[in-house]
């Protein structure tokens, strides 16, 4: 099978969305909540820190309400600089940046948005209204985890999907990083239409609730993806808190 007969068939199964994710696994991965706070890995949190930790990634975890959404599209046309997807309903939008250095094997694009929900978010502010920076601190890297959790259920489900018509997907890409405007959220949204995602964008840019996530997973040949490589091992920026 060629890669447009894979790229078609790949379209006829996601292309009709978008699609909810509204399970996502309810084990916290520690190790992502102490990266949240800033700790590199080898690094040991202090005792203070150790002795909140579990009380509270516990307390956020029932507060919080994961959940995504996605879209599949086709790629029109892509190059370093853009990406012009067509919409499902007929014409076509464009997403701005530098597009090519993440998704230049990519024959179709998966729109997502992700979020840990409200709770974790309300939860973070009581505390900090309490005097316990600390908690709060704990609590809003809790709420990272989740929303990535989130996305990384969206990632599995085109994962799998993909890899039946020998496709693969590359690594997120988000509005705000790596040479694409946060305004491109805007672009991102407007492929959901009227859909209630429980994410919405502030004039600025900025998804409520805070503990959100969007992106762009681009799914192409597998082989080329493979080859294609991941846009990290080229990036100088070797502190970079994205880097995958």
């Amino acid at each position: 099978m060629n890669t447009v007969d894979s790229s078609a068939n790949l379209l006829a199964r996601l292309g009709t969305g978008p699609h909810r994710v509204d399970h996502v696994p309810a084990v916290i991965d520690r190790g992502e909540v102490l990266r949240y706070l800033g700790y590199p890995q080898e690094a040991e949190p202090t005792e203070r820190v150790l002795s909140a930790l579990d009380e509270w990634i516990r307390k956020a975890g029932r507060r919080a309400t994961p959940r995504a959404t996605y879209v599949v599209v086709p790629v029109a046309h892509l190059n370093n600089r853009q990406l012009k997807v067509r919409l499902p309903e007929g014409g076509e939008i464009a997403f701005n940046g530098a597009i090519g250095e993440f998704l230049g094997a990519a024959q179709c694009v998966a729109v997502f948005i992700a979020t840990a929900g409200f709770g974790v978010e309300r939860l973070a502010t009581e505390l900090m209204k309490q005097g316990d920076p600390l908690a709060a601190m704990i609590v809003n890297a809790v709420g990272a985890e989740r929303a990535e959790a989130a996305e990384s259920v969206v990632i599995d489900e085109l994962r799998a999907c993909a890899a039946e018509h020998h496709f693969a997907p590359t690594l997120p890409y988000s509005p705000g990083y790596c040479g694409m405007g946060i305004a491109e959220q805007r672009t991102l949204f407007r492929l959901f239409g009227d859909t209630d995602v429980g994410v919405t964008l502030t004039e600025s840019c900025l998804m409520q609730p805070i503990k959100s996530v969007s992106g762009l997973i681009g799914l192409g040949p597998a082989e080329r993806v493979e080859a294609f490589g991941s846009p990290c091992d080229r990036c100088e920026l070797y502190t970079c808190a994205m880097r995958r």
